[in-house]
């Protein structure tokens, strides 16, 4: 009932500006000042009509778009205003969205030692407001030298080669596990209905293993235990009521919106239940180099907590949905598995991975603020203009990669791979780039690989309807996620 209400006022607030902006012409005191010493480069920027206040958010309560689709919203402004946009944000902040290769990989290129992003504002401001939990807002928030500290103390071992390939054994013997599942879960006709539930524990068992240090049990028979369940599902609501926040009307900042409360249960529960399997270590977690190199480490405990709960949550999600991704294209082509299992070399099931990630990025934007003045497009931006990096479409652009619809893995091979290399960096972001790319990249670019093979190996992957999208704060697939796996007959 409340979330209606504040919808209601919403759309209200949106009419009553709309009729003095429009029909009677009026104008605020700070609108001429704030349009005349506005950086004149991003004001000639084309985009959507902005009301005052308001911005561009108009559009989201209009009936057209909704943050479930969003990055549909943004492939329409790229067709429509070429190869650079502007939105603006509450109070007519702007943000300049690009579009092009090398306005993105300008900006990309650039950042000093400590590259500026804009910060996730709900969460920090809930952090603030627990210092009886968080020391810091975080590392995804965190700016400069406080951010640097973070970043050089908590993620070393975790993005260490040494590190990943000592685990692989363990991931072989989780791969096991999971195609061992898959066999006794399919039904009569080998189809698996709710696959995105599957990939939720897969996702939880394989980070937990490697930050934990230890087997959970959650790809047994069974295993599907109530604090597994809710974990998944909490981050899953986070990341919901992360979107929200962060693209709606900013009310959370006077009284708790239903999002942000949404954001503040789903932030305690995934604390909470994070926190118990912590206190579960046992010796085993003790050895984890992970784990070991956080609680080592000269910083506050409260942010050995945080940083611990915050890789697990974090993995999980973005490993589910990296996955699911995968196993959709792989599935549509025979010969695509035949490959996989004819290469002994693994070189083959890796490049699937790579072309997945440019079909599908879950991060298909990268949010920069410039540090520096910076001409784009034709345009020129002063230091602290807020821009979006939109990778994901420009990785669909036939002029940076041929038949760019298409999941070809064979680009990223053999003749082809040197061009395709060197057109995509810092073009191909799925983790970010720069000082500021997720410290997770390793640890995915190495499992993933290795529970594909083995599924191909074990199954026949049979896709019966096609992929639908929809925006979480990051890419995800929509809706109930189902595939048929037919146990490989060896030929």
């Amino acid at each position: 009932m409340l979330e209606k209400i504040v919808q209601s006022l919403d759309i209200t607030s949106l009419l009553i500006v709309a009729i003095f902006f429009l029909f009677l012409e009026y104008r605020p005191p700070w609108w001429y000042r704030s349009q005349n010493e506005c950086n004149k480069g991003v004001r000639l920027i084309p985009g959507p009509f902005s009301l005052p206040v308001f911005g561009t958010s108009w559009i989201f309560y209009s009936g057209r778009y909704t943050f479930n689709r969003l990055h549909e919203f943004y492939e329409d402004m790229h067709k429509k205003y070429g190869a650079i946009m502007k939105e603006e944000c509450w109070c007519n902040v702007p943000v300049v969205n690009l579009f092009e290769k090398r306005d993105i990989v300008k900006v990309l290129k650039s950042g000093g030692k400590y590259p500026l992003r804009p910060p996730v504002e709900a969460i920090a401001h809930y952090r603030r407001s627990r210092p009886d939990r968080y020391a810091s807002i975080g590392l995804v928030n965190e700016q400069g030298e406080s951010w640097h500290f973070l970043r050089t103390t908590l993620t070393p071992v975790l993005t260490s080669p040494k590190t990943i390939s000592s685990f692989l054994p363990e991931v072989k013997e989780i791969a096991d596990d999971w195609c061992n599942l898959l066999k006794q879960l399919r039904d009569v006709d080998d189809k698996i209905s709710n696959l995105e539930y599957m990939a939720d524990r897969l996702g939880l068992e394989i980070t937990c293993a490697l930050v934990l240090g230890r087997r959970m049990g959650f790809l047994l028979p069974g295993g599907e235990t109530e604090i597994a369940k809710n974990f998944a599902e909490a981050v899953r609501q986070h990341f919901l009521a992360t979107r929200d926040t962060y693209f709606g009307l900013p009310f959370w900042k006077l009284f708790a919106t239903p999002a942000y409360k949404r954001l503040i249960k789903n932030e305690e529960t995934i604390y909470e239940l994070a926190l118990e399997l912590i206190q579960s270590a046992n010796e085993s977690t003790k050895e984890s180099a992970v784990f070991q190199s956080v609680l080592k480490a000269d910083i506050d405990e409260k942010e050995k907590i945080a940083a611990i709960i915050d890789f697990i949550s974090a993995g999980i999600h973005t490993m589910k949905n990296s996955f699911l991704f995968l196993l959709h294209l792989v599935g549509q082509d025979r010969q695509i598995q035949r490959n996989i299992i004819d290469d002994s070399k693994k070189v083959y099931v890796k490049a699937c991975l790579t072309e997945s990630f440019r079909l599908y990025p879950t991060a298909n934007a990268l949010g920069r603020i410039l540090d520096e003045e910076m001409e784009l497009s034709g345009y020129r931006l002063q230091p602290g203009t807020v821009v979006v990096c939109h990778s994901g479409i420009a990785c669909k652009d036939e002029r940076n990669f041929k038949e760019p619809h298409k999941f070809r893995p064979e680009r990223w091979l053999d003749d082809e791979k040197v061009q395709t290399t060197s057109n995509s960096t810092f073009l191909f972001a799925p983790f970010g780039a720069g000082r500021r790319i997720c410290p997770g990249k390793r640890f995915i670019e190495q499992i993933l690989p290795t529970i594909l093979d083995h599924t191909v190996n074990h199954f026949e992957i049979v896709i019966e309807n096609p992929l639908q999208l929809q925006f979480e704060f990051l890419l995800a697939p929509k809706g109930s996620i189902s595939m048929i796996f037919k146990d490989r007959i060896s030929e």
